[in-house]
This record gives C-alpha cells, sequence and structure tokens, in this order.
C-alpha cells in the first residue's frame, strides 16, 4: 500500500510540474485564433517566435529534396511559413504598428495572413534581382507597400485576383517616381492608387500590348514604377498609333527612339532648367540621357517592361521583348538596346541595389521557371528559420541545386543596337515585311492606281493611292520612297521618312475645271518647320506647312494652288536637301483634298 502511495503522489507531481512549464512547451499548431489575437491587438512578436519554433520541428532530420517537396506541397507548412517570413521581413513592430493604424488595415492582414497565394506574390515580387542579393536574404519588407496595397485594394475589390492583384502589388512594391525616369519624367510622382486605375482602364480598354497579360509582379513593377506622368503614357500610345502604327509589330515601340533626334535640343525644349514632358523630349531631341528615358517610358506607356541602363560616358534601355529572338541578341527575352551590350550595362533594380548588365540578365533568367523559382525561394525562407546550422545548411544547399539547374538561354552579352543605327529608320524593315521592294531602287510603281475624279466639288486623294513613288537616300538602311502603313483605326496611310535627301508621291487625278483651289492635307509630324511641297509640270505650285501636334492627326491651314483643267500628275514631296541638318524629320500623310476656296 506505501508502494502504491507514493507511485500517486509521484505522479501527481510530475502533473503539477508539466502543469506549471510555460505554454509554449505545449505542442503549438499554428491556428487562426492566435493569428486573428496577433492581427487585433498588433502584437506578433508572439505568433512569429511560436511559428518560428514549430518550422523548425518541422524539419526533417536528414533533409533531401523529396521529403522538402513533401513538406512544400503541405498547405499548413506553406501558410505558416509564407507568415513567418512576412513578419520576420516587416519586423514584429512594424506589422503591429501598420495593424493598430485601424481596423481597415487589420482587416487586410487578418485576410493576407491567409492567402498563400497572395502572400506568394508579395513576397516573390520582393525578392531582389541578384543573385547575391537572393543568396543573403537579408532585404526588409516596408510596410509603406502594405499600406498601398491596402488602399489599393480598398478602392478596387478586383485588386483581390488575378491581374489587377498581381498590378495591386506592383505597383505597392515599386510606386510611381521609385525609379528616377530622367528627361521628361513627372514633377510629382503619380498617386499610387491612380497609377494602379490608370493601367486597369488601359488594359481594360485594350490600350496594352498583349504580353501584358502573362507578366510576373516583378516585370509589371518594372512598369508601375514610371515616373513619366499619366498623360505623356496616353499621349506616347496615341502618337505611335497615330504617326507610326507600324512600329507596334512585335511590340517594338522601342525603337521610336530613332525618332528622337539625337542632338543638344534648343533651350525652348527645356524651360527652368529642363524639359517639362515627354512631348518635349521627342520634339526637340537630346543625346542619350533624354534618348533612355524616352525608350523607358513608351514602353512603359504599351505595358512593356522597361529599365534605364548606365554604360561608360552613355545611357540607354534594357526592356522585355515580346519576341525572345528579336535581333540583335536573339536568346534572352530581355534586351538592352542603343548602346553598348551587357557587358558594359549596369542597371538599378532597386534602391541599394546595383547589377552588372551579366548579372542583371543571369537574376533575370532564374526567373524563367515560375516553380523552380518559387521553390527555390521557399527553401531559403525555409533554410532562415532553421536554428541548427547544419540543417540550414542542407536547405541552402538544395535549394542552390534547383537554383542551378534552371537553364538560362544563351545570348551574345556584346551584341546591341549601337546609337548610331537608331537614326536610320526603322519603319524601312516593316516595310519590307509587307512586301515591298527589299532592295533599293529609283522608284517603285503602283499598278492598281486609278485617275481621280471629283466628287460634290472635293478630290479626295487617300495618301496610300500614289501611281509611283521615289526618292534618294542619305545612308543605309533607307528607302528611296515613301513607305505604306496600316492606319490603326483603319486604311491607309504613308509615311515620309525621316533623313531623306529626297522622297516623293505621285498621283493622277482629273481637275474638273481650270482656276485656283485650296489643299488641304490630314497629316502628323513630330518635329517643327514640317512641311510638304506641291507640284505640276515640274514645278513647286503650293508649300504646305505641316503643325506641330507631336504625332496626332491634325488637318493642315488651307493653301491656294493653280491647276489646269483634265488628267494630270499632281507630285506631293519633301523640300530637296543636301545637308542632313536640312533634312526632314518624318511626316505622316493619311490624305489630302482639293476644295473650291472658301
Amino acid at each position: 500500500m506505501k508502494a502504491i502511495a507514493a507511485s500517486v503522489i509521484k505522479s501527481l507531481v510530475v502533473t503539477i510540474l508539466l502543469c506549471s512549464l510555460p505554454p509554449r512547451l505545449h505542442a503549438w499548431e499554428p491556428n487562426a485564433k492566435d493569428l486573428d489575437s496577433a492581427v487585433k491587438s498588433g502584437e506578433f512578436a508572439g505568433y512569429l517566435g511560436n511559428v518560428t519554433d514549430w518550422l523548425n520541428l518541422k524539419a526533417p532530420l536528414k533533409p533531401d529534396e523529396a521529403a522538402l517537396e513533401t513538406l512544400l506541397k503541405n498547405p499548413v507548412f506553406l501558410i505558416a511559413l509564407d507568415q513567418r517570413q512576412l513578419m520576420a521581413k516587416t519586423g514584429a513592430d512594424k506589422l503591429g504598428a501598420f495593424a493598430k493604424a485601424s481596423p481597415d488595415k487589420q482587416a487586410f492582414l487578418g485576410w493576407l495572413l491567409k492567402s498563400a497565394p497572395a502572400m506568394d506574390l508579395y513576397l516573390e515580387g520582393a525578392v531582389p534581382l541578384g543573385l547575391a542579393a537572393r543568396e543573403k536574404n537579408d532585404y526588409p519588407l516596408n510596410p509603406a507597400s502594405l499600406e498601398i496595397w491596402q488602399q489599393i485594394l480598398k478602392a478596387d475589390p478586383d485588386a483581390k485576383d488575378g491581374i489587377y492583384q498581381k498590378l495591386a502589388i506592383a505597383t505597392a512594391l515599386r510606386p510611381p517616381g521609385s525609379v528616377n525616369i530622367g528627361a521628361g519624367g513627372a514633377a510629382t510622382p503619380a498617386d499610387p492608387v491612380t497609377r494602379y486605375h490608370y493601367y486597369k482602364t488601359a488594359h481594360q480598354n485594350k490600350e496594352l500590348f498583349p504580353s501584358f497579360d502573362h507578366l510576373t509582379v516583378w516585370e509589371y513593377s518594372k512598369i508601375m514604377c514610371s515616373g513619366a506622368s499619366d498623360a505623356d503614357l496616353t499621349w506616347a500610345r496615341e502618337m505611335v498609333n497615330t504617326f507610326r502604327p507600324d512600329l507596334r509589330a512585335d511590340e517594338m515601340v522601342v525603337n521610336t527612339t530613332s525618332l528622337v533626334w539625337r542632338r543638344g535640343a534648343p533651350a525652348v525644349f527645356y524651360p527652368n532648367g529642363g524639359y517639362q514632358n515627354f512631348k518635349n523630349v521627342l520634339a526637340g531631341g537630346g543625346k542619350c540621357g533624354p534618348r533612355s528615358s524616352w525608350s523607358v517610358m513608351v514602353c512603359h506607356a504599351f505595358g512593356i517592361p522597361a529599365i534605364g541602363v548606365g554604360q561608360p560616358g552613355h545611357a540607354c534601355v534594357a526592356y522585355k521583348a515580346a519576341n525572345p529572338m528579336t535581333e540583335p541578341q536573339p536568346g534572352s527575352a530581355w534586351k538592352v538596346g542603343f548602346g553598348a551590350g551587357w557587358d558594359k550595362s549596369t542597371l538599378e533594380d532597386r534602391k541599394g541595389e546595383t547589377l552588372r548588365g551579366p548579372d542583371f540578365l543571369a537574376g533575370i533568367e532564374k526567373r524563367t521557371d515560375p516553380a523552380k523559382f518559387s521553390q527555390v525561394e521557399h527553401l531559403r525562407w525555409f533554410a532562415s528559420t532553421l536554428a541548427a546550422p547544419d540543417k540550414a545548411s542542407a536547405v541552402m544547399g538544395i535549394a542552390r541545386k534547383i537554383n542551378d539547374s534552371i537553364t538560362a538561354s544563351k545570348t551574345d552579352l556584346k551584341a546591341s543596337l549601337k546609337p548610331e543605327e537608331a537614326e536610320a529608320d526603322p519603319g524601312v524593315k516593316a516595310a519590307a515585311e509587307a512586301g515591298h521592294s527589299k532592295a533599293p531602287a529609283s522608284s517603285l510603281a503602283n499598278q492598281s492606281a486609278t485617275t481621280i475624279k471629283s466628287v460634290s466639288g472635293v478630290i479626295h486623294v487617300e495618301a496610300a493611292a500614289f501611281a509611283k513613288t521615289g526618292g534618294k537616300i542619305s545612308w543605309g538602311g533607307q528607302f528611296p520612297n515613301v513607305l505604306v502603313h496600316d492606319s490603326f483605326g483603319g486604311g491607309k496611310q504613308v509615311y515620309f521618312q525621316q533623313q531623306m535627301k529626297e522622297q516623293w508621291a505621285d498621283y493622277m487625278i482629273d481637275v474638273p475645271a481650270a482656276g485656283t483651289c485650296q489643299i488641304v492635307m490630314q497629316t502628323a509630324c513630330i518635329n517643327e518647320d514640317q512641311l510638304l511641297e506641291v507640284c505640276a509640270g515640274g514645278k513647286v505650285i503650293a508649300t504646305v506647312s505641316i503643325p506641330l501636334k507631336f504625332g496626332l492627326w491634325q488637318e493642315t491651314t488651307p493653301v491656294e494652288l493653280k491647276l489646269d483643267k483634265g488628267k494630270q500628275t499632281l507630285r506631293i514631296q519633301t523640300p530637296v536637301s543636301v545637308n542632313a541638318e536640312n533634312h526632314k524629320r518624318g511626316i505622316a500623310l493619311k490624305w489630302f483634298e482639293l476644295r473650291a476656296p472658301n
């Protein structure tokens, strides 16, 4: 009996001792009650400690790839790992301050911390591009990004799913103005919520290129951060669609860089010490800095990720091409253009992280397999959680192995489109692909041309209805004639190329009666002092000034001219020039009309 009594007493003592131990020695599991309590109170340190301990207990004794893959497929483990990474990177105190700020923020955190897909997009989108920075894993998460995300989500419930969720996160991580766009940038960065709505509306209106639908959060951030004004982004799309619709082919609007006159811009285009907007950059021109800024902005306008590039004594652009096989760097989807190659480039991915071109490209290539990239990052986060050095090292080793298995596309690191090559008009290539003569000829005939007659007293001539066209080139890479483009709104238009010695188009018309009439043209140009001459019988009979409307259609002021009665040929031409400074800078012509004088 004494033995039994002693045993009972011993059991009671053990029970009392166990009950008196701190609660964290109990088998804690991630649970909604504790999470909700942390969010409501704004005290995350306890939950962070518990989830860290729990994750350590989940580490296999001898981590191998199969065991870790199984862990990452466990939804409870995955959401706990995401929660721990978000809390640790933001800081328990800063996250608590965010939660305590308002009930709306508490509700936002309560949703976010229970959504593994949303946390994955946010956490992976915030990962530095550089492989060394990824490995180090010491970057912080700014709670200001949660503030922006919460504001966007409050303004638009669509931001909770799909492409608009990615846009919201990208805007939060890289708000407008977070990257200096340079010449032409807005004096005051756009409001992040406004910028989000701007791109959402542009996307819904199908104003952006198709590739925009298939980007990652990190890639969207290289658009949403644009320092350009919304007005300039809208105008840039309208300008390309009107003035150079051919450059929409293959989403290569970056080639509009050739339209930015490579010169020291006259002071009128940069009052008060700087360019005021991108219309001035385009009309005024500039050297490598403004041209680099233009390249980045015009890509952003159409929804193409782009970033400025620094090179020795030069600035240019890196952008994501829709077609990875685009010359002169077939291979990687990301290209560097209008300067030297990747080997001479330096890029700033984020504040404090500047990468050499090859390192930037290597970081890009490791993101080309989204599934493996996500797996690698989650293993890095798990390794940083583990207290046991041997286990942390083993997990990191497997992460490196998976990362190394992501094969990179072969790209010539020295190839690029040089600045001087960008002066030749890229529309020539589009014209060649559309079926025009690939070999320069003295003139090009249109076999389907007909004589155009007066209707209700007006002779209306579509610009593409010429009988013959010709001209003289200034250098290689041009065609000695006007180019025919498909108009964005339907029909055709012609383009008098920039920097040509001369170019002309002949039209056959039938004038009902001799006398004075007026000619009016629908034209677009991007530089001042542009004009077209009207010729008949080998003589210039009228000169039409082209109004500077920054690439948008505009009717010219009526100009009087005298015509003979009957069938005849009317020539529209740019003035003949020898000095390159006097060459015209490109004029789009949709139609012209001969009308009775007012």
